[in-house]
């Protein structure tokens, strides 16, 4: 009689999980690597089937094999993996097993089910599928099986490793000698702690031998979790732990880094027999033998040994061999943090890293068993998935693998997240401790991902120490409070798994998971690529603020104890400059970040908090408080200062002035600069900043010698305030004359970039008196343009062409009453250029005596109602009806309409509160309008889009946080344009919501998703019909456009694929040039002009603008300066004309007014001699015709093909 499902189920389920076992190599003299397990020798068949009992590795001729697999690159995105590999190859359990069996037929009882009960992983896959949606649910998956390589080793990589293990095993025993004479047979030694620890420098006591290791394991996660892919044709490292014999060391071989140069001698024997070994021939011919550290500690050298396709691999490895310690033989009391086993001049002050590092050293087996309990407990491959996420996610964000990116960070987090441990700080103390448990076995490696980042991303390390270990470890508990700030120990009780760190470190990896959790709060948005393909890591884009400071000339300070307490000079004083740093940026920064970018340089990362980077002043203590006064002037030095406020209290200040707005985004950096010079002795020139250089705000400055010539004096001073200042009296102005008019003013509504902070150029105020005498090429006074609404009256005409006559005739009425009531203002009339008599035409030109100048039109609501009934042809026909206009004018007189009095105002009442809501907002979208424009797409790009681009960087940062200055919201923008995928996806962009109640908990801004569901039926309908994109290629929605184009119409198919192009090579530059240490901003707005076709160069003289340039060239101006008491009209003339650019009405006369050669031929063609083509564009006529029209404009006209 068959067995019930159930009892089939559980079978199977349990033969596809036996019990797991850690892959070890055998002791010393065994048969050889193939036993693994239990050190007996065998057959190789009866050998794997005892090596590999784990569900990790696939059975032998199985079709996990590693020669199966596909090459995978990580670092060019694995979305574009085969979605085929996402197939279940098992069969399906919950299926009905019609198949026949032999056996005599039984009833099923009622009580029996025909269907087995969900596994565990089944379930947490459902519950993941719930939580993110199938989609990123696949995509996981995907990730995964294109990550993750069978966990049968590859032949040739498992007859390497033996080869390895049997030529350690293999060397003899050498007779212990002096260093000096260590060196002379064997060759060079990595000795640690540099010169004044160096065994070399003097006769020693003690004397260095090599007898065989006790054993050599597979540390790591390779030998529990097997391998996985680190980018194309490359695996993750392997770990061998070489354990040195106990008889070599003695109990004070732990003082004066004596066992750390035991150490670097017993590694360097090894390096030595496998440096020689490849020439011998063998499996490990051709490998290559470096050194290298562990994980990054210069006390503790490593030999990497590089194999590759040379040995027969699939991919290429690195197998990492360590020197590991056991731990019986320096009693754990004498390694305790507070212990000195640094000895000089009888100093004894703790050396609590000094000590890990010893320890780390005895810890490869208690971690590896840790981890193999883990994938016990745990389902599946769900630790093997886990530290592979973990491992991808942290190198998207530039997280080294010493701080945090390792597998071995990973599994102490996990390791946290399922058992528990204890947490410190109850009741405000950090050595009470009470006990935490975990969230069990069961949890699915997704799960396990989002609990180790909330862990991560919520806990205070330092306020609340962590312990994975229930009990007092090796070391007592109080002896980590005491020793370091922020403590999360490992689960053998052994180290502080944070203890080597930087408390920027710390911070860094904390702020990473915050921003992750806070983008994965939008369940609605696909995240995927965001949280594991996209990459993060350049500094400038981190970072608000990147400095490289030089070292090379830096003074030695702290004592040597100190200093010895640091592998590097460099390490010691990172870690020495990083507190001064944060307690002189105090509430400025929310993250100070300091590393030791090489031996003689430092990498400073700050990530500022908006709301008080650019204070002017810091208040410190009250005069009365003498001990805190005395270390406020100890920090600060010449800058601190005794002031009296206005409230009549004196307090220590320091002041940080600025020579304009602008130049308070410098305030950090100048700390830092001045913090560096003062305790670290760092010359200012020696301080290179890659986001606050000056050279970032003067690409979008007129230089001074320009500026001084014609604006009002010290009005770079103060910013956009002489004109948002003008704005406000012609409001209230407007809004008191309704006396004075027939119709009374409802609104006064800005609609300019200007009046929104965004204009690439400070609109300076000129000084009218010497406008006449200035250069042509200064004479430019932007405007900017204001709508003014009135009333609803009987009065308003039914006549399309007698509403503009009204408007012109209230347009005169209000210029008569502002020159009347503002003496020395001008007002004129302002015609548009081949404009229809149906449409609007005309504005009000004012110039106000501060120096500004403004465009106001009226808005009636009822021309839009006309010119859409001429449209859908339903007005209603009378006798005494005017003729209606043609329809081919009311189309674009209605568009011109609806972008002029809705679209424009409506987009600037969205994005004015940005400037206020992100206080670098403006500069960096001055900076994106610099660039489009530097690279000669200002026509076809309108800066409302380049606004809504650099507005999707503040609202949508993905993995990281809202840009706090210029230079970091440029490059981010810059980056979303260079990966943007606009024939795929549309951009969203939140700019509504910003000001509503729609944020997250995170203080995110969440696109309504009603809103976004809409957008993307109708982009995927476009793209559905226009397959070959001919309209609309950017997509740049917001809530109040659904399509997406309604400030894109301009951007064609060439055009965005260019802008694409110039990103690229921008971000590609950027960062090429952050890591030498230095950027060259210029060079990032210069645009190439190989491509194009021909070129037409103007007169700088004669172009208004010609002070914006680049790299403008000042003799243009200075030259007629030096003779301004000589009248010269030039070729303008004295008279002030607003918004005045005649290179760009030239370009927009080439762009918008063709002259058709012929009816129904717009461009001038010729007769060609060619079977390929009868004709071709007449390109001689049409640059004449060019030329023609920019008489005394054009200089030259340069064909490049």
């Amino acid at each position: 009689m068959p067995a019930p499902k159930t009892g089939k189920r559980k079978a199977a389920v349990q033969a596809g999980q036996p019990k797991k076992t850690a892959v070890s190599f055998p002791e010393a003299g065994d048969a050889g690597f193939e036993d693994l397990e239990d050190g007996e020798g065998g057959s190789e068949e009866g050998n794997m089937s005892n090596i590999y009992d784990d569900p990790m590795i696939d059975a032998p001729g199985s079709s996990g094999s590693e020669d199966e697999e596909e090459d995978g690159d990580l670092s060019q995105g694995d979305e574009d993996e085969d979605a085929g590999s996402l197939v279940d190859d098992e069969p399906n359990e919950f299926a009905d097993d019609s198949t026949p069996q032999a056996g005599p037929s039984r009833t099923r009882s009622a009580g029996k089910s025909l269907y087995a009960p969900p596994t565990v992983e089944e379930m947490d896959r459902l519950r993941t599928a719930q939580e993110t949606g199938n989609t990123f649910t696949l995509q996981l998956e995907a990730l995964l099986s294109s990550t993750l390589l069978p966990s049968l080793p590859h032949p040739a990589l498992k007859s390497l490793l033996s080869a390895v293990h049997d030529l350690i095993l293999s060397l003899p025993s050498l007779p212990g000698v002096s260093p000096k004479a260590a060196v002379q047979r064997i060759g060079e030694i990595p000795f640690p702690g540099g010169t004044e620890w160096s065994p070399l420098k003097g006769e020693v006591q003690w004397t260095l031998g090599w007898e065989k290791p006790g054993e050599v394991i597979v540390g790591g996660s390779w030998g529990v979790c097997g391998g996985y892919k680190k980018g194309k044709g490359e695996m993750g490292g392997i770990d061998l732990a070489v354990v040195m014999p106990t008889s070599m060391f003695s109990a004070k071989d732990r003082m004066n880094y004596r066992y750390f140069h035991k150490r670097a001698h017993y590694l360097a024997v090894i390096n030595k027999a496998l440096t020689t070994a490849p020439k011998k021939g063998g499996p490990l011919s051709g490998v290559k033998a470096r050194w290298g550290t562990a994980s990054g500690d210069e006390r503790r050298p490593v030999i990497i040994l590089r194999a590759g396709k040379d040995q027969g691999l699939k991919h290429s490895v690195d197998i990492t061999i360590h020197a590991s310690l056991p731990s019986t033989v320096f009693p754990p009391s004498t390694l305790q943090p507070s212990k000195s086993l640094l000895r000089v001049d009888d100093e004894s002050t703790p050396t609590p890293l000094y000590t890990m590092s010893i320890l780390h050293d005895t810890l490869h087996k208690p971690h590896l068993l840790h981890l193999h309990r883990l994938s016990q407990l745990m389902p599946g491959r769900t630790v093997d998935s886990f530290l592979a996420l973990w491992r991808i996610w942290a190198a998207r964000r530039g997280i080294a693998t010493e701080r945090g990116g390792s597998g071995w960070f990973a599994g102490m987090v996990l390791g946290w997240v399922v058992e528990g441990g204890e947490i410190g700080g109850q009741g405000g103390d950090r050595t009470k401790t009470k006990r935490m448990r975990g969230l069990g076995k069961g949890l699915g490696y997704w799960g396990a991902l989002r609990a180790a980042w909330e862990f991560l991303a919520h806990t205070d390390f330092e306020a609340t120490p962590i312990y994975t270990t229930p009990d007092d470890g090796v070391i007592p508990k109080t002896e980590f409070t005491k020793a370091f700030k922020d403590v999360f120990v490992d689960p053998s009780g052994s180290v502080n798994v944070f203890g080597a760190w930087e408390k920027g470190d710390v911070e860094m990896l904390r702020h990473h998971a915050r921003e992750t959790l806070a983008m994965l709060e939008d369940i609605e948005t696909d995240r995927f690529a965001e949280v594991f393909l996209r990459s993060e890591s350049l500094p400038v884009q981190v970072f608000d603020e990147c400095l490289r400071v030089d070292i090379s000339l830096c003074p030695s300070s702290g004592t040597p104890t100190q200093r010895a307490e640091h592998p590097t000079e460099a390490d010691f004083l990172a870690s020495s400059i990083a507190p001064i740093l944060r307690r002189g940026l105090s509430d400025r920064a929310k993250l100070v970040h300091v590393s030791a970018a090489s031996d003689s340089s430092l990498t400073v990362g700050i990530i500022y908090d908006p709301s008080n980077a650019t204070r002017l002043l810091d208040i410190g203590p009250s005069a009365d408080k003498t001990a805190e006064c005395e270390s406020f002037r100890q920090l600060w030095g010449d800058r601190a200062e005794l002031r009296r406020f206005k409230d009549g209290s004196i307090s220590e200040s320091v002041v940080w002035d600025v020579s304009r707005p602008e130049d308070a985004a410098f305030i950090p950096g100048r700390i830092v600069r001045w913090l560096l010079s003062r305790h670290l002795g760092v010359d200012y020139d020696a301080v290179v900043s890659l986001s606050s250089n000056p050279s970032w705000l003067s690409i979008t400055q007129v230089p001074p010698s320009g500026r001084d010539a014609v604006c009002v004096q010290g009005s770079e001073k103060l910013g956009f305030r002489p004109i948002m200042t003008a704005y406000d009296e012609l409001y209230r102005l407007l809004k008191s004359i309704d006396d004075d008019l027939p119709l009374a003013i409802l609104h006064v509504t800005p609609a300019d970039e200007i009046l929104r902070y965004a204009s690439t150029f400070v609109p300076h105020p000129i000084d009218a008196d010497r406008w006449p005498t200035a250069p042509d090429c200064l004479k430019h006074l932007p405007k900017a343009e204001i709508v003014l609404q009135f009333e609803s009256s009987p009065r308003w005409p039914d006549d399309l062409a007698a509403i503009q006559k009204v408007k012109l005739a209230l347009i005169e009425k209000i210029a008569r009453i502002i020159m009347q009531r503002l003496p020395r203002s001008r007002a004129g009339l302002a015609l548009d250029a081949n404009a229809s008599e149906i449409e609007d035409q005309a504005a009000l030109e004012i110039f106000l005596p501060q120096g500004v100048a403004f465009h106001v039109r009226i808005f009636n609501e009822r021309e839009r109602t006309l010119l859409e009934r001429i449209i859908e042809d339903d007005a209603p026909v009378f006798g005494t009806s005017l003729p209606r206009p043609p329809r081919r004018l009311a189309l674009p007189a209605l568009d011109h309409h609806i972008h002029r009095f809705v679209h424009r105002p409506q987009h600037h009442s969205a994005m004015a509160p940005l400037h206020h809501r992100y206080p670098s907002f403006s500069s960096a979208t001055r900076l994106l309008k610099r660039w489009f424009a530097a690279h000669m797409l200002s026509l076809q790009v309108r800066p409302e889009a380049i606004e809504l681009l650099m507005a999707r960087a503040y609202l949508d940062p993905g993995p990281l946080h809202v840009p706090a200055s210029a230079t970091a919201g440029f490059v981010r923008a810059v980056e979303h344009l260079a990966t943007w995928d606009w024939k795929e996806t549309a951009a969203f962009v939140p700019i509504f919501s910003a000001t509503r109640d729609a944020a997250s908990q995170s203080g995110r801004i969440r696109f309504p998703s009603d809103r976004r569901k809409d957008a993307q039926a109708a982009f995927e309908l476009r793209r559905a019909k226009d397959k070959e994109i001919v309209h609309g290629p950017w997509a740049i929605v917001t809530e109040e456009d659904t399509q997406g184009l309604r400030w894109t119409g301009e951007v064609g198919k060439v055009v965005a694929g260019r802008v694409t192009s110039l990103a690229k090579a921008t971000l590609g530059t950027i960062t090429s040039m952050a890591a030498n240490g230095e950027i060259n901003v210029a060079s990032l707005f210069k645009t190439p002009t190989k491509d194009y076709d021909s070129l037409i160069h103007l007169k700088s003289a004669v172009l208004p603008r010609a002070a914006q340039a680049i790299e403008p060239a000042s003799d243009l101006w200075e030259s007629k300066l030096r003779y301004r008491n000589l009248a010269d009209p030039g070729v303008f003339g004295g008279e002030i004309r607003v918004a005045f650019d005649p290179a760009e009405s030239l370009a927009r006369d080439m762009q918008n007014a063709p002259r058709a050669l012929k009816p129904f031929l717009g461009y001038n063609i010729k007769p060609v001699d060619s079977e390929a083509a009868l004709v071709e564009i007449n390109k001689e006529a049409v640059l004449a015709e060019v030329a023609r029209l920019g008489k005394g404009l054009v200089e030259r006209i340069e064909r490049q093909r």
